[in-house]
């Protein structure tokens, strides 16, 4: 069974990086095995951002028919009720790291402005607020900002929370900067993993933070975000993750890297399903690398000044 989904996903590793650089990874062994290719008939990636537009009306749909659900605990987004904490604490964490090494302009908290890209029903967005950030929340289904702004208005302290019906590249064409760019488990549902952090690149002042979180490419991660939450537990609805649209900790570094950010940390992100907690573990494990980034994880990049 997961020889045949191997086989699935192998062949259509790849993303398109700039000037037409095609970068293929090997599905044999170890994932850093790469072959890099400049392929004069791909396409460019160097056209206008409206025109790329990195979400199709299937993944909008998916997630539009169950939006009355995101506040619902034990729903089908109970996961990512079990892991907004620590994603939290990994991000206020990666600010603070920023402040000291730095000199940065992410001195204070509440004069900074971010973006949670793909913000789903506001989970993340609302615990970023009450950091005290001027939080603007984005997605591209608007069953999605409906259900957010509603709950949103629970709470009368939440001023500095803004909801927008719109897609990363929406908010490059328009300009906009942020000192913390976010998008969590959104990645592995978009049509190309390249422009889509390329965009968030783009949304991030020079100096700025962009952090993403999503799945590796692993039979761990199959059986952690697929097999268990999807098929044995049924607290996921079935065809939710395409594991070819999961993306490896290698290739999401370059493809930041490609786009002008530097990858500062990435730890892990150990979902227990059966026991519903999660826990942020180190990438490596003394010498034994990336054990701990086989299923979820979370990367911080700085975008270069």
């Amino acid at each position: 069974m997961y020889g045949r989904w191997l086989q699935k996903w192998g062949s259509r590793v790849c993303y398109s990086g700039p000037r037409g650089l095609r970068v293929r990874y090997s599905t044999q062994g170890d994932t850093s095995g790469q072959s890099v290719t400049n392929d004069q008939s791909s396409q460019s990636v160097t056209g206008s951002v409206a025109k790329c537009q990195s979400v199709t009306e299937t993944e909008v749909s998916k997630f539009a028919r169950i939006s009355d659900s995101w506040w619902d605990p034990r729903g089908p987004f109970k996961y990512l009720h079990t892991m907004n904490a620590p994603r939290i604490q990994f991000i206020r964490s990666r600010i603070l790291d920023l402040q000291r090494s730095h000199n940065s302009r992410l001195s204070d908290l509440n004069k900074l402005r971010a973006v949670d890209v793909g913000c789903g029903g506001g989970l993340a967005s609302e615990s970023l607020a009450r950091l005290g950030m001027h939080v603007v929340g984005v997605d591209a289904a608007e069953e999605n900002i409906s259900m957010a702004r509603v709950h949103q208005q629970r709470d009368p302290m939440l001023v500095n929370l803004e909801y927008r019906h719109a897609t990363a590249e929406q908010l490059v064409e328009q300009r906009e900067e942020f000192d913390v760019v976010v998008s969590l488990e959104v990645i592995e549902h978009v049509t190309s993993a390249f422009e889509f952090v390329r965009s968030l690149v783009r949304l991030a002042r020079p100096g700025g933070l962009v952090v993403v979180s999503t799945m590796n490419r692993t039979f761990v991660s199959w059986l952690v975000d697929v097999v268990v939450p999807e098929y044995v537990m049924g607290s996921v609805p079935r065809g939710t993750h395409d594991v070819a649209k999961f993306v490896p900790p290698l290739e999401l570094r370059e493809m930041l890297d490609a786009c002008g950010a530097e990858t500062v940390d990435v730890q892990g992100l150990v979902l227990d399903p059966i026991r519903n907690v999660c826990n942020l573990v180190p990438r490596d494990f003394g010498l034994v690398r990336n054990v701990g980034v086989q299923a979820n994880y979370i990367l911080a990049a700085r975008k270069k000044l």
